[in-house]
């Protein structure tokens, strides 16, 4: 038997980790407070480059697009959290037999990132 299930915001709690990395982001950055609003709004559905080419500019960062993304990256997955239940229920699958996948419509390398740390 297998279960397969969406990772963002139905086994990870997408919305929580993105504003925590979000306040973290803006206060490494020094950035004026409200900002998170911002980025939340930004990356809520998913991060496409583009959206590093926007954000740096919207507020004028000079740091390198790809250090952006990997600062992202890394911190969404620090910041991603299984909503409450979520583990055991997937251990009492695993235990009565069950085969766990997660199919996902989110970039490969956040993906793996988040599941990784999880």
């Amino acid at each position: 038997m297998l279960a397969l299930f969406d990772l963002d915001n139905t086994v990870i709690d997408l919305s929580a980790g993105l504003e925590d990395w979000a306040r973290n982001f803006v206060l490494s950055h020094g950035l004026p407070h409200g900002v998170e609003a911002v980025i939340c709004g930004r990356f809520r559905e998913r991060a496409h480059p583009e959206d590093f080419v926007d954000l740096r500019a919207a507020l004028r960062l000079g740091d390198d697009l790809g250090d952006l993304r990997h600062e992202y990256v890394d911190g969404i997955a620090g910041s991603a959290r299984c909503f409450p239940g979520v583990q055991e229920g997937l251990q009492v699958l695993r235990s009565a037999g069950w085969t766990i996948g997660i199919a996902t419509n989110g970039a490969g390398d956040i993906q793996r990132a988040k599941l990784t740390r999880r």
